[in-house]
């Protein structure tokens, strides 16, 4: 089973989620010069796939996956019940124990958009 959590998208920086409140788009999540964590406005929360790259990063919705051998970037999006990258089912890259053998996470859609042209 995977474990839930996500991300947030607030003031243009990425927080981990502390909790999250998606009737209201605010999250509890660790700011700089506070000594525990705040409730802040949401732009976007990004779902965690259950997968990290072979650096051992966290993959999230949004996230920009390269594919070095082939030179490609597709963003990871979720639909029709699972996360995707590009066209191709997350489950369905190479991996092994829930981290990917050659795929990496080179950014984000919202925190690094020039990334997707």
């Amino acid at each position: 089973m995977n474990e839930i959590k996500f991300r947030a998208l607030s003031n243009g920086k990425l927080y981990q989620c502390h909790a999250c409140n998606f009737e209201t788009l605010n999250a509890l999540v660790d700011v700089e010069g506070y000594h525990s964590p705040q409730w802040c406005r949401v732009e976007k929360f990004m779902e965690y796939t259950g997968l990290k790259d072979k650096n051992n990063i966290e993959i999230y919705k949004w996230d920009k996956l390269l594919n070095p051998i082939e030179k490609i970037v597709h963003l990871i999006t979720f639909d029709f019940g699972c996360f995707h990258w590009g066209s191709i089912p997350v489950i369905a890259l190479n991996q092994m124990d829930g981290k990917l053998i050659v795929h990496e996470v080179i950014g984000n859609a919202y925190a690094s958009p020039e990334l997707i042209k």
